[in-house]
């Protein structure tokens, strides 16, 4: 009975780590639209949003060679779960690769949004420190700010697609 749950309890484990690394990578691999295509990041003015695809367009070839080495890595994590034997040193080691790559991804965002910060408003700065989606696109949760891989401004319009 003990391998049984054991087994059960693994398999989920599995499975919500596959449903994680899923949702990570559609999410983390450059910014994309949110909702209407301005997400968290309706408050700004269109000269604002312009701007900012600019600076991630300028960023874009980095983003995708982040974007296809995090692919790799969350793989990697995934194939360390679900070895023969558990070994949390290993997984961990795993998640750490992919945590790097996602900080790695996330300063490139934060940096090309920093460009517009002086042209924000105080106001606008209120609406966005107040909004819950802000900081989740702005880190690449719900589709990220802008645009989707490997290019600002729509999903799938970089390179290699």
């Amino acid at each position: 009975m003990k391998n049984h749950i054991g087994l059960i309890g693994r398999t989920a484990l599995i499975a919500g780590l596959a449903f994680c690394l899923a949702a990570v990578s559609a999410n983390a691999q450059a910014p994309g639209g949110g909702p209407g295509g301005r997400g968290g990041f309706g408050v700004l003015d269109d000269s604002q949003r312009n701007a900012y695809r600019e600076a991630l367009q300028k960023q874009s070839d980095e983003m995708q060679k982040l974007s296809e080495k995090l692919q790799a890595a969350q793989k990697e994590l995934l194939k360390a779960v679900m070895a023969e034997k558990y070994d949390e040193k290993a997984v961990k080691e795993k998640a750490e690769a992919v945590a790097k790559i996602q900080t790695d991804i996330s300063l490139l965002r934060c940096k090309a949004f920093a460009s517009i910060v002086p042209t924000l408003k105080q106001e606008q700065k209120d609406q966005l420190l107040e909004s819950r989606f802000a900081p989740m696109m702005l880190l690449g949760g719900f589709g990220g700010g802008f645009g989707g891989p490997g290019a600002p401004g729509g999903r799938g319009g970089g390179p290699n697609r």
